[in-house]
């Protein structure tokens, strides 16, 4: 029956965000709500997929804006030249991505010297080779950019912000539970024992050419598709706006802030960056957004050196009264414009809360132990 747990859990989280909608017109909250949700779906999606290769398997690749600005361009020349419909091109958008990541990964995984920094920098030129094809290809951007027409959402979907908000949920989620499947899989071990070392797992029978192969394309085909999506939100398409450092350096502080050792990492790591960068981005602080996360960062990668869910799975249920007090007491000082700041606010009182050292933490709580069932690792009765 486990098995059936985790199709079961993503069901029904799928269930109740796709839910929200219903609830913005029944309550009359914000549109932005639902544009917020649609954009940390995205990033979510992103991560996940990076994470899929890079966290799984261990070669490391700054190549997310190629694969990205793939599925982008592939859905923009097919809506703006052929006037084909959006609902063809997202999925074409995320196959040509996979189909270019296995050509690549044909000749890289072949050459087996390619690894490490190798692969990383390989990745890179990637994307700077795309964007000069793309920019002057006068049958693709030309230089000029490709703004799209706006586009009708089908009468199932409702309106343009409720179809991005679902179809961002739907390929969330479907990026999330494919990385879950693997991690829990054969398929996923044979890509821990690549990463942990790549000769000892071939002299144990894994097949690693095949396997990298698979989760590459798996990878790109994420990147590509919610990149698709992505380009109807955008609307007017750039070279520069695409194929910058800005998608890959997002996606690789995400998934190694939220932990790239498992499924769940790069969710969390999502969530917590985009909701803080959106945040400080909008309020009155918006000239120090880049030194808050920056210090962030520095301090996360000092003290946090797995990531963020390997300490929170050893404190999860503090952790959540932590946040939920937190929001609280946001919530009723009025600290914070909108729930949206409170609930970022409340994600950094909870983070410093687990950059809390383990020798003092266990001090701290240890008059309270009766709240606290989590046993700490390598800890025993005896």
């Amino acid at each position: 029956m486990k098995k059936w747990y985790g199709p079961l859990g993503f069901l029904g989280v799928g269930l109740l965000l796709a839910l929200v909608p219903w609830l913005k017109t029944v309550f009359g909250f914000p549109t932005f709500y639902l544009i917020f949700l649609y954009f940390t779906f995205f990033w979510i999606a992103q991560a996940s997929s990076w994470n899929m290769l890079s966290g799984y398997s261990g070669y490391f690749s700054f190549g997310q804006g190629a694969f990205f600005g793939i599925g982008v361009y592939t859905i923009a020349t097919l809506i703006d030249k052929y006037n084909v419909s959006f609902l063809i091109g997202l999925p074409l958008g995320g196959i040509l991505a996979a189909l270019v990541g296995l050509g690549i990964g044909f000749v890289v995984f072949r050459l087996r010297l390619l690894k490490g920094e190798l692969f990383a920098l390989l990745t890179l030129a990637v994307d700077f080779v795309l964007a000069a094809v793309v920019r002057n290809s006068n049958a693709i951007d030309g230089g000029f950019g490709v703004r799209l027409g706006s586009v009708k959402p089908p009468a199932f979907l409702g309106d343009f912000t409720t179809m991005m908000y679902l179809l961002g949920l739907v390929i969330a989620l479907l990026t999330v539970f494919v990385s879950y499947s693997i991690y829990h899989s054969r398929f996923g071990l044979g890509l821990f024992a690549i990463r942990d070392d790549e000769a000892v797992a071939e002299g144990l029978g894994v097949p690693t050419f095949r396997f990298k192969m698979t989760i590459f394309a798996l990878s790109c085909f994420f990147i590509g598709l919610s990149g698709a999506l992505q380009a109807l939100q955008i609307g007017y398409i750039t070279v520069e706006g695409i194929f910058s450092l800005r998608v890959p350096l997002f996606v690789i502080m995400m998934s190694i802030l939220g932990g790239r050792q498992h499924w769940l990492g790069p969710v969390i790591g999502a969530v917590i960056i985009f909701t803080l960068t959106d945040t400080f981005s909008k309020a009155s602080i918006e000239y120090l957004n880049q030194i808050i996360i920056g210090s962030f960062l520095i301090i996360m990668t000092l003290f946090l050196r797995d990531g963020i869910y390997e300490r929170l799975k050893q404190r999860l249920w503090l952790s959540l009264a932590v946040l939920f007090i937190a929001t609280v007491v946001m919530m009723i000082t009025g600290l914070g414009e909108r729930l949206i700041s409170q609930l970022a606010y409340a994600m950094l009182i909870t983070v410093a809360f687990l950059l809390i050292p383990d020798n003092l933490y266990h001090k701290l709580i240890s008059p309270f132990q009766f709240l606290h069932s989590d046993e700490p690792v390598g800890v025993s009765d005896a």
